[in-house]
Formats: C-alpha cells, sequence, structure tokens
C-alpha cells in the first residue's frame, strides 16, 4: 500500500510571507515587500495566516526556566578559543525556521491546523491627527488574526502605541497588543475577545515602551474607531 502524497512546500508570494514573518528577510527584501504588502491585500491575508500558524505552534510548548549554569555555558562558547563561524552558528536557527515553516504549511493544507472563525472582515480607521498618523486596523475571522497598518506618520519616540477594545461601557478597556514601529502588525486573538469586536469601538493609546504596565491606558487615548465591513 503506498503512501499518501505530502502536500508541496509553498513558494513564490507564499514562501515570501513565511520568511517575513520569521525574519529571515535581508533588509532590501523586507522594503519590497512590505511595499507590495500595502497595495495587496491578498498578501496581507497570507502573512496574517502564517503569523496564527506559527503562534499556534508555540501553545503546546511550556514555560521552562533555564538553570543557571545556562549563561556561563553560553559565554564559554561565545569567548572560547574554537569559536565557530558565524554560518555554523546560524545554521541551527535557519534549519529550526525552515522546518517549522515546512511543518506549519502541511498542517494547514491537511487541515489539521485551522484557527480561522466565521463573519465578515472587520476594519477600522484610527486617525490622530494631531500627531499626523493614519492607521488601519483589520480583523480577518478565517485566521483569527487582527491587524494594524500604519499608512502615514511617524511612530512617536521612546513611546509606544497601544490597540484596546471597548466593547462595553460597563467594561474595562481590553488591551489587544502594542502596535510595531515598523512593518504589519499581526496578533492572533482567541475566539472570546473577537467574538466582542462586531461593532465595536477601538482606541489607541500613547503608552511607556512595551505598553500599559497597569493592564488599563495610562497615557492619552489619541484616536478612536468603530470597527465594522466594507
Amino acid at each position: 500500500m503506498s503512501a499518501e502524497p505530502q502536500p508541496d512546500l509553498p513558494g513564490g508570494a507564499e514562501a515570501t510571507a513565511a520568511e517575513y514573518v520569521l525574519g529571515l528577510l535581508t533588509e532590501a527584501e523586507r522594503r519590497d515587500f512590505e511595499a507590495q504588502l500595502a497595495a495587496d491585500p491578498g498578501l496581507e491575508q497570507e502573512v496574517a495566516s502564517w503569523c496564527a500558524c506559527f503562534a499556534a505552534l508555540t501553545d503546546p510548548i511550556p514555560e521552562s526556566v533555564p538553570p543557571a549554569s545556562v549563561w556561563s555555558g553560553i559565554e564559554t562558547r561565545l569567548h572560547g578559543p574554537a569559536r565557530p563561524g558565524l554560518l555554523r552558528q546560524l545554521l541551527p536557527y535557519l534549519l529550526g525556521a525552515v522546518t517549522a515553516a515546512a511543518i506549519a504549511w502541511a498542517a494547514m493544507v491537511s487541515g489539521l491546523l485551522n484557527t480561522g472563525g466565521t463573519g465578515p472582515d472587520l476594519y477600522a480607521d484610527l486617525v490622530a491627527g494631531e500627531q499626523g498618523l493614519e492607521l488601519l486596523a483589520h480583523y480577518a475571522p478565517d485566521s483569527g488574526t487582527f491587524m494594524v497598518r500604519r499608512d502615514a506618520g511617524d511612530y512617536p519616540p521612546d513611546r509606544a502605541l497601544e490597540i484596546w477594545l471597548l466593547s462595553d461601557a460597563e467594561q474595562a478597556p481590553v488591551s489587544l497588543g502594542v502596535v510595531q514601529p515598523e512593518g504589519l502588525t499581526s496578533i492572533p486573538l482567541d475566539r472570546a475577545v473577537a467574538a466582542q469586536l462586531g461593532g465595536a469601538t477601538i482606541a489607541l493609546s500613547e503608552e511607556p515602551p512595551g505598553g500599559s504596565p497597569t493592564g488599563l491606558p495610562t497615557g492619552p487615548v489619541i484616536a478612536l474607531g468603530q470597527l465594522a465591513e466594507r
């Protein structure tokens, strides 16, 4: 009895999207890809799908605290007399990244990995006129990913931009995540949070680096938007 054929690994734009999510592109390749990303909603969806796939791969892995001897071992390897070449040092990480991409692709094609939900795509414009910022928020239910793209304005220096969900006037704001200074921000959402997005208001606040330390907005709210279909 012959084995069933395995799904082909992705190529072209799909492979580039996976490399972008894993941070494997060069600076020039990343700039070219982000230029395409801004003009191609389909490519944006591809990036969101890879983010959800890679995030799901780490869910079953329990957290662990390494022993104190690990750091001394790292120092010995870094400063020892027989230091390996750069390519040899990076090879295990490159192989691991390629393996992770292959596993995620096979799981997605075979249907084993299904993080999508139902419902329409939702969008909201976040415009902070005083700061000159314009951002587009997009929730893709089929991948369960909330995305934010900065279309205009500069990221504030020494500050963070954090997105908040205001689903109910009687409930405290819920942080959806911090907007990345560069590129597309992709945030996988669990279904309980995603179920509150339709018609909800989202807010953009300025926070200390890394986001609010309290779990609630601490800085000024500079923009508001309502999630809706387009």
